[in-house]
């Protein structure tokens, strides 16, 4: 096997594992919970406090309405327990009557709405439950899934890396440490000649470095200095 060969192979070696290597990353950066979970359990949460806060307010607007209840009771007992005789204190009770009874209407109607806005955030918040739900259920199968796809990149890429190391033992340290450096400036340091041409730079070759590819020679590209390959 010709030493470009070799190169070459170790060069497509390298390429997977870095692709291999970035499908880890991104992999391992999708572990944990997803902004869709997050975001479910907010308005979750958002919900349910709406809902508490609604229910408090409703209580609140009960009990003023019983208090008015009460006052008005009492206010009417007076004015009809024919004790009161006197007009000016009667027509003072009869209006204290009528301010209540209106107020007791306008509580009652904020009460109705604010019943009506308990039961639509309940409703809500039932729906924003089952929703969860789902997202959670979805969310751990594709954690499971997404460990699993880890664990199997994982080890496929601790072999490439073995088989990566001895491919490059089986070639010369000094070669090697010419190809490293090509590396460090070009990135791929190995680059194939195809109809004349070097792959890496779209640069027709002289039939002199055609001839020098060709043969078990290292050649490089006279214009990117990457490594030659010619089948």
């Amino acid at each position: 096997m010709s030493i470009t060969l070799k190169l070459l192979g170790l060069q497509e070696l390298e390429i997977e594992i870095a692709s291999l290597e970035k499908a880890l990353a991104e992999g391992r950066s999708r572990l944990g919970e997803s902004r869709q979970l997050l975001e479910a359990r907010q308005t979750k949460s958002t919900l349910e406090e709406s809902h508490r806060q609604a229910t408090s307010r409703l209580k609140t607007l009960e009990w003023q309405s019983e208090d008015l209840k009460n006052k008005l009771k009492h206010i009417n007992d007076q004015l009809y327990s024919g004790r009161i005789t006197n007009p000016k204190e009667l027509t003072n009770l009869q209006h204290e009557a009528e301010v209540l009874s209106a107020n007791m209407a306008d509580i009652d109607e904020q009460a109705l709405r604010e019943m009506e806005n308990t039961e639509t955030l309940w409703n809500e918040f039932n729906l924003a439950v089952e929703s969860l739900a789902g997202i959670e259920e979805t969310w751990k199968l594709d954690q499971q899934q997404l460990m699993q796809d880890i664990q199997a990149a994982s080890e496929k890429l601790a072999r490439l890396r073995q088989k990566r190391d001895e491919a490059a033992a089986e070639i010369d340290a000094q070669v090697i440490q010419v190809y490293e450096r090509i590396k460090t400036q070009r990135s791929l340091a190995v680059a194939r000649v195809v109809n004349g041409t070097c792959e890496g730079c779209h640069i027709s070759l002289s039939s002199a470095q055609l001839q020098h590819a060709r043969s078990a020679s290292m050649e490089k590209c006279a214009n990117c200095g990457r490594i030659l390959f010619c089948e």
